[in-house]
């Protein structure tokens, strides 16, 4: 199964020592998106005994995170042209403001021909690709900004 990674499933997966799980598909542009969570707005760590602590790394220590994330994945650029045309469809589509960036990350996962996107930030992208966002795969219970949402599917455990 081919899984495209949006960059808040990178964050999340990182912050819960699940790092060796990521593995699959994105764009170059995650790294540095990845890269600027971890040291600018932060991100929430659990720990051990399910308290949440707020961090933020150093440079150092975030440039030491993504030189492991990168050789995990795999990469797909879009073309000049490919963005323009995505940005044609943008009006339809509603994808203004941030949310361009994510019509990006769609329209990536469609060229590669991803089987699943995962995101914790689901409803960023409601209608913008074809490619289906199923977090119920993933087997997380997800705290993105204020909103919280309960990711498993009817057959899976909450153990």
């Amino acid at each position: 199964m081919k899984i495209y990674w949006d960059t808040s499933a990178i964050v999340w997966f990182y912050s819960r020592g699940r790092m060796a799980e990521i593995a699959g598909l994105t764009r170059p542009h995650s790294l540095s998106e990845t890269f600027s969570t971890l040291t600018g707005r932060g991100f929430d760590v659990v720990r051990s005994d399910g308290t949440k602590r707020h961090t933020r790394l150093s440079l150092r220590s975030a440039e030491e995170v993504i030189r492991k994330i990168h050789p995990r994945l795999q990469y797909v650029e879009l073309s000049a042209d490919e963005i323009v045309a995505a940005l044609k469809e943008a009006p339809a589509k509603s994808a203004q403001g941030g949310r361009v960036h994510d019509l990006m990350h769609a329209v990536a996962a469609e060229k590669c021909g991803a089987d699943e996107l995962w995101t914790l930030d689901q409803n960023d992208f409601i209608g913008l690709g074809k490619v289906p966002i199923k977090t119920q795969h993933i087997g997380w219970v997800a705290e993105s900004r204020s909103l919280r949402f309960s990711c498993f599917s009817s057959s899976e455990s909450r153990a």
